[in-house]
């Protein structure tokens, strides 16, 4: 599969796809004279990166997965367990800060309906 059905199906782009084969997120994929050529599992593993990032998580993170990977020859289930809590409870503290956040403006309102109505 050529990099631009890669970039449509993944949504990611061409220049961010490139990006990842820099940084080695992804490998090289097979080159067919001057095309790159990339599989199924390539397409995944893309998915998965911009569903990581979307969730949060930073290239540099996820470079740092992709490594202890390939040293280790397995997914580091408890190195990503612990990224993924991380992300978690700082979601947890964003709606919390959120939360409150709205429960001001509503006092606001009320304040600004009353005293200045």
């Amino acid at each position: 599969m050529l990099i631009g059905k890669v970039a449509e199906i993944t949504g990611a782009t061409r220049k961010a796809i490139r990006y990842y084969e820099s940084i080695e997120l992804i490998p090289s994929p097979i080159r067919s004279g001057t095309y790159r050529t990339y599989s199924e599992h390539d397409v995944m593993v893309i998915s998965m990166i911009r569903r990581a990032q979307f969730l949060g998580f930073s290239l540099n993170e996820l470079k740092e997965i992709v490594s202890k990977k390939i040293t280790e020859k397995k997914l580091p289930i408890p190195l990503v367990s612990a990224h993924i809590d991380g992300k978690v409870i700082e979601l947890e503290k964003e709606s919390e800060a959120l939360q409150s956040k709205i429960r001001e403006l509503k006092k606001f309102k009320i304040d600004l309906m009353t005293k200045f109505s």
